[in-house]
């Protein structure tokens, strides 16, 4: 033991000794007391439009928006400077998402050199540091290496990510900062790392940033060949407090995470295994935290919900001291603001309980005026002009017609008495699950995965919560046969559920997993699955599987009760999997492609939950995108599915879904 304190010692002199030769200099602290003021936002997910509202007893308030965002953030900006604190703003994750403000950007071209506007919006906002998210790597690296390059040159836009691993990426090695921490106003150009060193201008104070993205990364996006160097929280908080060591042994006193863990549920858990954090900022869950020292009235947009929280929630770290955990709920609508005092040792004394708290984000309307909002803002001109006006010229192009059908598919969502994707078969969900088989075909070889075929049966599986109705109740849209456009598209499949697959499935596993499907009453539920690659028998009147409320943080609780409701599964060339209730003996195994959602047990799929998963690299609505340019074209030169296709010709199906009594 004797042994290893010495060359632990000897390690961190050296390291101290290197750090006097290069930027000594930064590192020396003023050696008093500072008020920091911290901006942080999280989640804003290409919400880069101002087409957010809530409808009010005086009109519909529109709220959001990038532009607007970036007049608040530059308006505390400004109040922090005026109060001489120091000022360190930060953007915790998942800075865009699939959608169409996003498809403009052309993220699935890798060829593509088209304007990436959430780069553009936000290198146009004060920031002084990302903290990479899961939606970063939806689209893969290259996209997110042209995300990174969309931002300006200056040298104040660094991205840490301190459990990942990018030096066997072709994408990202290049941006690879060559010394670690990266040092602001140090490193030239963009810089990719795990942590931050920031010295504040106006007062000299050193901050160091740890950071950390979730462990489910590879599960729930396509980081590619990057690694990610932590497999769960206790390894995630190893890595983290590792990090924190080595700032301290720089001479870093104040240090702060931000992590992009999916939900402040994970974060209470990494900070309880964590040392010498002063202040913890989450990103990923979306939550809406409120200061219950200041009025609600002051905090939220008129007509939002309830908050979830407090700002902050004090979180009990590994030594038993609390520590603040805060986060915003995201899309460009609220800014978070903290102002915490350290003393001249770097620990926190306090925070002020009347200016820290979120910030709304409320463009200047006539209705903001009659609802007397007295922090409504005039959007930033400057992000209109480069964002805004080119963005809203793409989206005009989504309204154009790119297929055809001449079926109309029933997509409503179904009730006891209305034909619905959380009810029972319909032509809808038969053509969301082909999307799926035909997505597979095209690019299980790209991701490794084995081709489809008798040796590999490949089945489909989508939860009917995941097909919406923004658009109406039918695809077409109008209710009629015709033409399709990508805003339909788009808005039939909004969520970024990314396709994945698992291997090598039994058969035993996808009668459980249609049990819990089948579990639904007459009036439906999200859970029941609209299926592709095989015919499906449930009888109601079977025991319906019990499954217990998730705890902790799975994502799907325990089987209870063993369902009986599922009576037959036969794949489409003819072999069964169950039969007259029973798992057929030696039954082959399967390949399922389903949504990430699903797969990680959303909607209490616990055996989806438990089974490997490969990501291959797009989203569902891409999937189905893809699979109606399939179709032969028509006259017009529109792909067009015929009324000839027996799969779709119904509303309700071709029967690979049969309910008995």
């Amino acid at each position: 033991m004797r042994l290893k304190k010495i060359v632990v010692a000897i390690a961190a002199a050296s390291l101290v000794a290197q750090m006097s030769l290069a930027h000594a200099s930064f590192y020396t602290e003023p050696g008093f007391a500072v008020t920091l003021t911290i901006l942080h936002n999280n989640d804003g997910e290409s919400a880069l439009l101002p087409d957010q509202s809530f409808k009010t007893a005086q009109g519909t308030l529109i709220y959001g928006s990038a532009a607007a965002f970036s007049s608040v953030m530059k308006r505390e900006v400004k109040a922090a400077k005026a109060a001489r604190n120091a000022l360190l703003s930060v953007y915790a994750g998942d800075s865009f998402l699939a959608s169409k403000n996003l498809i403009c950007s052309e993220p699935a071209n890798s060829a593509s050199t088209a304007t990436v506007y959430d780069g553009v919006a936000q290198s146009l906002m004060p920031y002084d540091l990302h903290v990479l998210g899961n939606h970063e790597f939806d689209y893969g690296t290259g996209f997110l290496k042209r995300y990174i390059q969309s931002f300006s040159s200056k040298n104040r836009y660094p991205f840490i990510s301190g459990n990942m691993d990018f030096s066997a990426n072709a994408d990202l090695s290049p941006l690879i900062s060559k010394r670690e921490p990266i040092l602001r106003g140090v490193m030239i150009g963009k810089t990719l790392g795990r942590s931050y060193v920031h010295k504040d201008y106006t007062t000299g104070a050193i901050f160091g940033v740890v950071s950390a993205i979730t462990p489910m990364l590879r599960t729930i996006s396509s980081p590619g060949t990057s690694k990610l160097t932590s497999s769960d929280i206790a390894t995630t908080a190893a890595l983290v407090n590792k990090q924190v060591a080595e700032l301290q042994a720089r001479g870093v006193n104040k240090i702060i995470l931000v992590s992009h863990l999916q939900g402040v549920a994970y974060d209470k858990q990494l900070i309880s295994l964590l040392k010498n954090v002063d202040i913890a900022i989450a990103g990923g869950g979306d939550d809406l935290l409120t200061n219950p020292d200041v009025a609600e009235s002051t905090q939220l947009i008129p007509g939002e919900g309830k908050p979830v929280g407090k700002y902050p929630e004090m979180v009990k770290d590994a030594n038993g001291l609390d520590i603040p955990l805060i986060t915003t709920k995201g899309n460009y609508s609220y800014l978070g603001r903290f102002d915490v005092t350290f003393d001249a040792q770097g620990k926190v004394s306090s925070y002020n309980k009347t200016t820290s708290y979120p910030r709304r984000v409320i463009p200047a309307s006539t209705v903001s005026k009659a609802l007397e909002v007295q922090d409504a803002v005039t959007p930033d001109a400057k992000i209109i002009e480069a964002m805004e006006v080119p963005l809203k010229a793409c989206l005009a192009g989504f309204a154009k017609p790119f297929a055809s059908s001449q079926v109309v598919f029933a997509t409503d969502r179904g009730s006891a008495t209305v034909l619905g994707v959380r009810t029972a078969e319909t032509n809808g969900g038969n053509l969301v699950a082909d999307s799926f088989l035909h997505a597979y075909s095209n690019r299980a070889a790209g991701a490794n995965l084995p081709a489809a075929g008798s040796a590999n049966p490949v089945v489909a599986l989508q939860n009917g919560g995941g097909i919406r109705q923004n658009g109406g109740v039918t695809l077409p849209t109008t209710g009629v046969i015709g033409a399709i456009s990508r805003g339909n598209t788009f808005d039939l499949l909004p969520f970024d559920n990314r396709l994945v697959a698992t291997t090598n499935v039994r058969a035993s596993d996808i009668k459980e997993i249609l049990e819990r499907s089948c579990a639904v009453s007459t009036s439906g539920g999200g859970q029941f699955l609209q299926v592709g690659g095989m015919k499906v028998t449930c009888s109601r009147s079977g025991t319906a599987i019990v499954v217990s409320s998730p705890t902790g943080d799975s994502y799907a609780g325990n089987i209870t009760t063993a369902g009986t409701r599922v009576r037959d599964v036969t794949l489409n060339d003819g072999r069964a999997l169950v039969k007259d209730g029973a798992v057929v003996a030696n039954a082959p195994t399967v390949t399922i492609v389903t949504n990430n959602f699903t797969a990680e047990g959303g909607d209490n799929y616990p055996t989806l939950a438990k089974l490997v998963k490969v990501g291959f690299g797009v989203s569902y609505e891409q999937a189905l995108y893809d699979y109606l340019l399939s179709f032969p074209k028509n006259a017009a030169g529109l792909p067009e599915i015929p009324s000839s296709d027996s799969r779709y010709s119904k509303t309700s199906g071709e029967g690979r879904f049969t309910w008995l009594p």
